[in-house]
């Protein structure tokens, strides 16, 4: 089998392209042996964080000669850069060009339902000529039901009036069982005429795309290609479970990573295979340019003649618009590359357009955690349990939503952040109440400068006691956090009696700083805080958050 592809990436236009090619073939461009309307099917899906990459396959029967072979109803999203041709035939098979057209609506399809529209009308206005007539019906019986008073009132005896009780009683319910129908009828019909012809208010569809392959072939072959295309509209994003248990000998955690998966590319996905790929495509190319800067003095700027003050907002339109803007479920086996991975999703899937997501298991692991507690008195006089942990796969961990589930028990959602492989990962479980933390103010003086003096100063101090209440050892880390001085004349100074920190600086936060404690059984540990501040007499100090 001879193969044979071909690839949009030439900035020609494809006529141009296509008159090109049938010069070097000796054809004429517009001169076709057949214009073959080829049936595909969607085979294949490689979804992106942000968008898709669709492989459409069908098969044509081509004789000897050159073809315009037209796939249609394709996504209006479809980037024409992107599409890609590929296949094998028995014979010689040459695509000397690849256009991207606007499909045209089809004009048979429209004066038919023209007809069907007019038909339902017709039959529409007889129905309603017959529940007029049995409306009126009704009215009549209605009439002749009520008692009858002046010249045409007249007495019936209990027989007479027996007889008539029934015969309205009949022709009421003949008539409103003949109503009920027509009024069925008629809703059939305005369903019918209303899917044929949408309202004027609602979003009309976006218009479809259809793809124009000119082909040569060297003689009559048989020929199996695929249409490659990129599309916007569909995503996925990863969620994850994490379930630990704490009740055994050991802790154990569980991993289960899933992604949602959403698609509205207008194109619906029937028994397609899928992959999941962890690269983001509309990310960027290459890292942006990076100028230099100068630094001088503030001046006010001087007036600008008005047509200069024109050139330079063009120019400064310009470059914000090309600056960049900072029952078991079947998993998905990995295939991982130095620069990117895919989940493979088991079997085949089905995923029409526009109709909310769907949730799909990819991996699972099962880790032995490190368990520790983290504090952070100031705010919040709680333990809580963090698991720590590596993950062993060869796919990154991308940035999502997680749940979290401790010994059976729901506690909460949270999100976490993006990791490369093997590198390291902490989760809170929520609150252990069987440690217990205090955290009090010890004393606070100031002072006030003597007389040779001219600096004022503030002594705080505050004292962190932490219980072990549990029956094994734990461990806990326990944040603290002093001022930071940004100013020359304000001085920050620790005191003799203050703990000393295991850990100066806490996630690169300026004045944030740790005591790490292993906390026997029944142990109670205590830590104090304590600084003194100094600044130039006849100032006022204020405390706010660094940025």
């Amino acid at each position: 089998m001879i193969k044979t592809a071909y690839r949009q990436s030439s900035p020609v236009s494809p006529a141009g392209l296509a008159f090109a090619s049938a010069l070097l073939l000796g054809t004429s461009p517009l001169a076709f042996a057949a214009n073959i309307d080829a049936p595909s099917r969607i085979e294949r899906v490689t979804l992106y964080p942000d968008g898709a990459v669709i492989t459409r396959s069908f098969t044509l029967d081509l004789a000897a000669g050159s073809h315009e072979i037209r796939l249609s109803d394709l996504p209006a999203s479809l980037d024409p850069a992107s599409l890609k041709v590929e296949g094998g035939a028995d014979a010689k098979v040459l695509i000397s060009a690849v256009d991207v057209q606007p499909q045209p609506k089809n004009p048979q399809k429209l004066a038919e339902n023209a007809t069907r529209l007019k038909t339902l009308k017709e039959a529409r206005e007889r129905l309603q000529d017959k529940l007029d007539a049995s409306e009126g019906r009704k009215a009549m019986i209605l009439r002749l039901a009520q008692p009858q008073e002046g010249k045409e009132a007249r007495l019936l005896d209990v027989e007479g009036w027996i007889k008539a009780s029934e015969a309205v009683g009949k022709g009421l319910q003949a008539v409103n069982e003949e109503m009920r129908g027509l009024r069925n009828a008629l809703a059939r019909l305005d369903e019918e005429s209303a899917a044929l012809q949408p309202p004027a208010d609602e979003a009309m569809p976006e218009p479809l795309r259809r793809v124009v392959l000119a082909v040569e072939a060297g003689a009559n072959t048989k020929a199996s290609l695929t249409l490659t295309y990129r599309v916007e509209g569909a995503s996925w994003q990863p969620v994850y479970e994490a379930r630990l248990e704490t009740r055994g000998a050991k802790p154990a955690l569980e991993i289960t990573r899933r992604a949602l998966v959403q698609q509205k590319t207008g194109e619906d996905w029937a028994d397609i295979a899928l992959r999941l790929s962890t690269l983001a495509v509309a990310r960027g190319t290459a890292a942006p340019p990076l100028s230099g800067e100068r630094i001088g003095f503030d001046e006010p700027p001087r007036p600008m003649p008005m047509a200069r003050i024109e050139v330079q907002q063009k120019a400064d339109m310009a470059m914000r618009q090309a600056a960049p803007f900072a029952v078991e479920e079947p998993g998905a086996p990995v295939e991982a590359t130095p620069y990117q991975a895919e989940f493979v999703v088991p079997g085949r899937i089905s995923l029409p357009s526009g109709e909310g997501e769907k949730n799909l298991r990819l991996a699972q692991e099962s880790i032995e955690p490190r368990l520790t507690l983290k504090t952070v008195p100031v705010l919040d006089p709680t333990a809580y349990l963090e698991a720590g942990f590596t993950l062993k796969t060869d796919a990154p961990l991308l940035a999502g939503e997680v749940s979290l589930t401790r010994d059976g028990a729901f506690i909460g959602k949270a999100n976490v952040e993006q990791a490369a492989p093997g590198a390291p990962i902490r989760l809170g479980f929520g609150a252990d109440d069987r440690i217990s933390i205090k955290r009090v103010p010890v004393s606070r003086e100031g002072k006030e400068p003597n007389l040779l003096g001219s600096t004022r100063s503030d002594e705080v101090r505050f004292r962190v006691d932490v219980t072990n209440l549990h029956g094994f050892p734990v461990e806990i880390s326990i944040l603290e956090r002093q001022p930071v001085s940004e100013e020359q004349l304000i001085t920050v100074e620790r005191l003799p009696d203050m703990t000393k920190p295991d850990l100066e600086t806490v996630e690169d936060q300026r004045g944030v700083f740790a005591w790490l404690a292993t906390l026997k059984p029944q142990e109670m540990k205590r830590f104090t805080n304590a600084y003194r501040l100094r600044w130039p007499q006849g100032k006022t100090t204020r405390i706010t958050p660094l940025p």
